[in-house]
């Protein structure tokens, strides 16, 4: 049986050739995520560059590995498994250690992405797999949040929300400004907001990903936020806080908008971002963890096959003139 017999294909035919490759989306990424990847240097010094470092070379070697062992083509050259290392670095503190940068980028790499067929065929976003991977195994080596360069507080404000309450956020006394410009503890990637952002409308721009995802993901954060703040201010955050703490910004530019894990129709993109955004603040309000990216993202995954069935576009149909 031929390889391409086994693919998983989420739309149908006919489809329209757009002159955009897979490796030239990648590259697009990889450009859009150089303002991130140079805060991260700046707030974060030697072990941002070490972790990004090990975090790329890792996956290239896997990925060109398992293509050797199971005698496949080596496409490295595509430039997603550099994305899948860079983005997994992003979303680690800058004091992980080496051999679990290693294992992580590994596990993103061969169980999130090569055993399904490689690029294409994996439901799950691969970066999260890894990230998840290490999180369930190490929670206290993913947790150990360091103080950037220039900031004051060692702890990420929704980890000092959730865990010390909201007067403890008070004292802190984080401001928007901060939060923005980057001071803030966190992942290496998830930090300086004007930076995703800059890298988001180079996207937009390039039309490497459309507004959907990142519309619906950011509106239902902020509207979520907002409903919950406005019931009782003294005990929830202001929904500005939840759209510039934690993966949110990263999560609704590059990680939710992967395009194999996403739905292809543009209703079902819409209703995919908002879909994250719920799971997001639901985990945030009433589950254990902090922040909750991630996991909302993964578990957004599962259903995306089922939003690109939301009104699909026909093609061939004449429009009806009035």
């Amino acid at each position: 049986m031929m390889a391409d017999e086994n693919r998983f294909y989420v739309s149908f035919p006919p489809h329209v050739v757009s002159g955009k490759s897979v490796s030239g989306l990648m590259y697009d990424n990889l450009i859009a995520l150089i303002p991130a990847a140079a805060a991260a240097l700046y707030y974060f010094r030697a072990g941002a560059l070490k972790v990004m470092v090990l975090a790329i070379l890792s996956a290239v070697v896997c990925e060109a590995g398992m293509q050797k062992f199971l005698k496949r083509d080596i496409a490295v050259k595509d430039g997603h498994a550099v994305l899948t290392g860079l983005l997994l670095a992003f979303l680690l503190p800058p004091t992980m250690p080496w051999w679990m940068v290693i294992v992580g980028s590994g596990c993103a790499i061969i169980v999130g992405k090569m055993i399904y067929g490689e690029y294409g065929n994996n439901p799950f976003n691969p970066t999260l797999v890894g990230w998840v991977m290490l999180r369930l195994s190490w929670p206290g080596k993913v947790g150990d949040w360091v103080q950037p360069f220039g900031g004051m507080i060692p702890d990420p404000p929704l980890h000092v929300f959730k865990f010390d309450g909201i007067e403890a956020f008070f004292d802190y006394d984080f401001h928007l400004l901060d939060l923005f410009l980057g001071r803030q503890a966190g992942g290496m990637g998830t930090v300086c907001i004007a930076a995703l952002l800059a890298g988001g409308i180079y996207l937009l721009v390039r039309r490497a990903i459309t507004w959907h995802i990142p519309v619906g993901f950011l509106g239902s954060v902020f509207v979520f936020g907002g409903v919950l703040w406005l019931m009782d201010k003294e005990a929830n955050l202001n929904p500005l806080v939840h759209m510039m703490a934690g993966g949110t910004v990263l999560g609704a530019l590059f990680l939710a908008t992967d395009p194999v894990t996403s739905p292809v129709t543009r209703w079902g993109k819409l209703a995919y971002g908002v879909v994250c955004g719920v799971l997001i603040m639901v985990i945030r309000a009433w589950g254990k963890y902090p922040d909750g990216v991630v996991f909302a993202i993964l578990l957004a995954n599962t259903c995306a096959p089922l939003l690109s069935k939301i009104k699909p576009r026909v093609y061939g149909k004449e429009k009806a003139v009035a």
